[in-house]
């Protein structure tokens, strides 16, 4: 099973592929050039960094729940009207940054089980 990781940032990048990985899954990488035809049957779940404005996207958002990829969306500060945005465009889950990585094992187990 594969999870998509829509980051950029390469320190973040490293700790969520390595808690991914070391959870069993599979890891791909993707930008803001990755065709959807990529977001192949097994991919279940995509991980995207909302601070990064190209993945801040309602489109890219919206496309994932087309595929039936649950989403989490990551972001520094959580602001209200974003987060409605997100979540009615298909986002499953929207967290801090700060609690992301500790939770990131908990939340694969109900998210992707």
């Amino acid at each position: 099973m594969n999870i998509l990781l829509f980051i950029k940032d390469f320190e973040l990048g490293s700790k969520i592929s390595s808690t991914c990985v070391d959870c069993g899954y599979n890891v791909d990488f993707c930008d803001e050039k990755t065709s959807p035809d990529k977001f192949i049957e097994k991919s279940m779940l995509a991980i995207i960094d909302l601070d990064e404005s190209v993945f801040f996207s309602v489109g890219l958002v919206s496309e994932l729940k087309r595929h039936n990829i649950k989403i989490i969306g990551v972001m520094d500060k959580l602001i209200a009207k974003d987060l409605k945005k997100l979540k009615n465009a298909g986002c499953d889950i929207t967290l801090p940054r700060s609690s992301f990585i500790k939770n990131l094992p908990s939340l694969l187990s109900e998210l992707v089980s």
